[in-house]
């Protein structure tokens, strides 16, 4: 049989393997998630897919928190009216332009910070720090210049109008790579960026025309249009990712080592899923500014380049509760106490766990943690079990089933082959 180990020496299981992963942590995002925090899902997991491709185990952890902060930075773009727009005839051309537009700054924005993590050791933390400082200006400054005004706008502009960000998002990461181009000559960041705007584009834009037709022509589809959309882009976003890291492999892998990281105390730990729970709780309802993630997912940034027991924490830890959060939330009737001691049991238990795991088990553990929620949500009483429902599920668990196949196979494969 054909073990991970051999399948890595094909280009076609680079490009499978984390389109595969952000497409389900893409459709998890839209039920258990939304929003820049729930963008976190896919992006977490498509860095440990990396990790695990590139063999890079020392420094997975910045690796994972970087792309789990990169990818929910364009959880901040607003796309439900784009959707609307597209709906209608006179404005679809539009409208998928948007779409077009809005995934391409998306995966420019994500794959920037990819490219900046897998190379991390090349740049200076002054650097890297008046780099986020430069990409939260840039920021503000496209919003305040384009977005702001609306002069290019692509949501409703009559209807309760949407506040864009696109143009902020793609401004502060021009800057940003281009500080660093400047100061150490950064190359590898620009190729993660364009390959994930040539990646997002495409499957935003595909993805959004699918759900048009099908909204039109098969409205009984019972995956649903708008699930289908979200496949499509975390697809071919994760496929852009993975056709760059396997152009770039020989220069980005590390080497094949499957020891735990370095563990942190188990008062580290607790202290960091206190902290975990007060940023998945705290954070969404303090971003009262239009850029309040950019200038939070910054500043978490910063704290990680210091810290690799942080740096987990941040990509698996936050990550998990404020999708756990979201079961919580989506069942108001529920006892509150017996809600949230499970959201911090569980948090705790899932930052002791990250202190000592590898980055295959990391990798599950987001895979299955994350899928077993969406059960939670769709199944907990009182819940509308209809045929939809279970068949969204259904592609869940079979996304879930075949990334941990491929997963635990290599690895048992691997690890006896070199004995």
């Amino acid at each position: 049989m054909i073990s991970f180990a051999q399948y890595k020496q094909k280009a076609w299981f680079w490009c499978l393997f984390p389109a595969l992963t952000m497409s389900l942590g893409w459709m998890l995002r839209g039920y258990i998630g939304g929003g820049p925090f729930g963008a976190m899902i896919p992006g977490a997991m498509v860095g440990l897919s990396l990790c695990l491709l590139l063999d890079r185990h020392r420094d997975a952890a910045w690796i994972a928190a970087f792309a789990a902060v990169g990818v929910g930075f364009g959880g901040q773009e607003t796309y439900g009216q784009t959707v609307g727009l597209a709906l209608r005839a006179e404005a679809f051309s539009w409208a998928i332009l948007g779409f077009f537009i809005k995934g391409g700054v998306w995966g420019l924005l994500g794959g920037a910070i990819i490219g900046i993590a897998l190379t991390r050791h090349r740049y200076a933390n002054k650097d890297l720090i008046a780099a986020f400082a430069l990409m939260v200006a840039g920021t503000y400054a496209g919003w305040k210049l384009v977005n702001e005004p609306r002069i290019i706008y692509f949501s409703d502009p009559i209807n309760m109008p949407r506040d864009e960000l696109w143009f902020g998002l793609l401004l502060g990461a021009v800057v940003m790579l281009a500080w660093l181009h400047w100061r150490a000559g950064a190359m590898l960041p620009w190729r993660f960026a364009l390959w994930g705007a040539l990646g997002g584009s495409i499957g935003f834009a595909f993805g959004a025309a699918v759900h048009v037709w099908g909204h039109h022509n098969a409205p009984h589809f019972p995956f649903g249009w708008w699930k289908f959309m979200e496949m499509t882009f975390g697809l071919l976003l994760g496929l852009g990712f993975g056709i760059c890291a396997w152009r770039n492999r020989k220069e980005i892998a590390g080497q094949p080592e499957h020891r735990p990281h370095s563990q942190c105390s188990l008062l580290l730990s607790i202290a960091c899923a206190a902290l975990a729970i007060a940023l998945a709780l705290l954070l969404p309802s303090d971003l009262t500014s239009r850029i309040g993630y950019t200038i939070a997912g910054a500043l978490l940034l910063t704290i990680a380049l210091y810290s690799e027991s942080f740096s987990w924490q941040l990509a698996i830890t936050v990550t998990y509760c404020a999708f756990a959060t979201d079961l919580l939330l989506a069942r108001p009737t529920y006892p509150a106490a017996a809600m949230w001691t499970f959201v911090v049991i569980t948090t705790l238990a899932v930052a002791v766990y990250a202190r000592a795991a590898g980055v295959r088990n990391l990798f599950l553990l987001m895979i299955w943690t994350s899928t077993l929620m969406s059960m939670l949500k769709a199944f907990l009483p009182p819940a509308e079990l209809t045929f939809p429902v279970f068949v969204m599920e259904g592609v869940f668990l079979l996304f879930a089933v075949l990334l941990t196949w491929l997963a635990i196979r290599g690895q048992a494969r691997r690890a006896t082959t070199s004995d």
